[in-house]
């Protein structure tokens, strides 16, 4: 690589460093696995101080264009750009400002932005992502319900509206709720854009600047980033075969007194792991011992495709220990953003006020559609038909695993949800894997990133949602072979590595 940097330009020299990079990777002299020099040799090479190397890698690690593994290395990891035939040549103009100093500190996990961009490949057989697969979603049917509401009632769906939600949707999911055990009143509920604002909503009345939660490791990436970043206290509880490891998080409740407990009892993301009725009793029983309010995620506790039903936290809590979210967006439509939050009538009414300052409240019309959809029978019937569509494409995926992965990996076989949980030999690095693999035309989830503290880089999860079984097929057949011949180089660099030993002592 060559660097042409202005001493004698307003432009930072990370800055400079930083934008050369980006150009290359635009113009394909740099490519998807290229190796970076390190932060030393760079400034060396430079004659730069290393802290200016190492500024310019975070910018470029925050865009999702390169990633460190610790003791391997910096790589490119974003996307192949077009062939740089096609690529049109342009000044980059570089902007005085020095908008990485001004910002609040905040962690950028770009990874799932960067592979987004590669699921729009219709070559790319995606894993990645627990979403719902478009092509099921019936939208005829929805396109008459927003057409009903707007007939009905349009100008005052249009008008500004109540924080706590659409009247009509809270009394729907307290009676729904209260078929599943949970006994709430519709004032108990407040509407939300998605669990993702339930968790911020969440931490906003309850977590201060000394207080800490704990949280389930590994975990759903988003609660990660809401409540581990910007310097948060939390205390990271393993989870095991049956769920969140409660010795362990007796001991944090003991010696911490956090004040949550976030945990994702039925088919647990990532893990896919359902915790048992003994486990949740006991649970319970922990969080009333302590007096520490538990955040109950329940956003897949409706894709059960095997085994009996559980009841959620919520409908065995009898002294209202639990603070229930839930969504829309796994069962229905995600684009949507609707969720709620069922808690205490005081809990609500401060989240209401958060809610307020955040975004005065969710979309009426939306609300008020898949209200109409739901009342209609048309959201249990279309859950039905994604079930069996699931249930199908899980099948497929462990059938195939077992066919084309190799021995030393191990999954479980979740009886709901909408992923499988890898674990590879500890010699394997998922993140390196990917990179082979999004050649291949295959994305996955590294499972590193779903740990707040402690990552395994062994571990993969493979979502079977989005992709026919065919393609399913397909994808994990390729991902097999990467996997395969990885472990085979490995083997061979130990053989290697025996020999000149054994050399050496002769």
């Amino acid at each position: 690589m060559i660097f042409e940097l202005k001493r004698d330009s307003h432009i930072p020299l990370y800055a400079q460093i930083a934008t050369q990079v980006r150009s290359m990777i635009a113009t394909g002299t740099l490519k998807v696995g290229d190796r970076l020099p390190p932060n030393r040799e760079l400034a060396k090479t430079l004659g730069v101080n290393r802290t200016t190397v190492t500024t310019a890698y975070g910018e470029l690690e925050a865009d999702g264009l390169i990633r460190s593994h610790v003791g391997r290395g910096t790589f490119i990891s974003a996307v192949p750009a077009a062939s740089p035939s096609t690529v049109k040549k342009e000044r980059v103009q570089l902007s005085p400002m020095l908008w990485n100093a001004l910002l609040a500190d905040q962690k950028r996990d770009s990874w799932l932005n960067a592979m987004m961009h590669s699921i729009r490949s219709k070559d790319t057989i995606s894993l990645a992502y627990g979403l719902p697969q478009a092509d099921l979603f019936p939208l005829e049917d929805f396109r008459r319900c927003v057409d009903r509401v707007l007939r009905r009632e349009g100008r005052e769906l249009l008008q500004l509206g109540m924080s706590s939600g659409y009247e009509p949707l809270q009394e729907y999911l307290a009676s729904q709720m209260a078929l599943s055990g949970i006994t709430v009143k519709p004032d108990e509920v407040l509407i939300t854009n998605g669990c993702q604002q339930s968790l911020d909503l969440i931490r906003r009345i309850f977590v201060g600047s000394n207080d800490e939660i704990a949280i389930e490791n590994p975990t759903y990436p988003g609660a990660i980033s809401v409540f581990c970043g910007n310097n948060a206290k939390y205390s990271s509880v393993p989870v095991g075969d049956s769920g969140i490891d409660l010795s362990a998080l007796e001991e944090i409740l003991s010696q911490r007194r956090p004040k949550l407990i976030y945990t994702i009892p039925s088919f647990h993301n990532p893990t896919g792991v359902t915790m048992d009725i003994a486990a949740r009793r006991r649970l319970l029983e922990l969080a009333l011992k302590y007096r520490v309010p538990i955040v109950e995620d329940d956003i897949y506790g409706e894709l059960r495709y095997d085994g009996p039903s559980l009841p959620s936290l919520k409908a065995l809590d009898e002294y209202g220990l639990v603070i229930y979210i839930n969504s829309f967006s796994k069962v229905g439509f995600p684009g949507l953003r609707v969720g709620w939050i069922a808690a205490p009538r005081i809990v609500v009414d401060y989240l209401n006020a958060a809610k307020q300052k955040c975004d005065l409240h969710a979309s009426l019309l939306t609300q008020a559609a898949i209200y109409e959809f739901s009342r209609h029978g048309l959201l249990a019937k279309h859950i039905k038909r994604v079930k069996r569509a699931y249930a199908q494409r899980r099948d497929a995926m462990l059938e195939a695993m077992e066919k084309h992965f190799p021995d030393e990996a191990i999954w479980n076989r979740p009886e709901g949800g909408m992923a499988v949980w890898v674990k590879l030999p500890q010699s394997l690095n998922a993140g390196e894997i990917l990179l082979q693999s999004i050649e291949n035309g295959v994305l996955f989830s590294p499972g590193d990133h779903f740990y707040s503290n402690l990552p395994q880089y062994n571990v993969m999860r493979l979502s079977f949602t989005m992709a026919s079984p065919v393609l399913i097929e397909e994808g994990i057949k390729r991902l097999g072979a990467i996997i395969k011949r990885r472990l085979l180089s490995l083997r061979k660099q130990r053989a290697i590595g025996r020999a000149e030993e054994r050399r050496a002592l002769v």
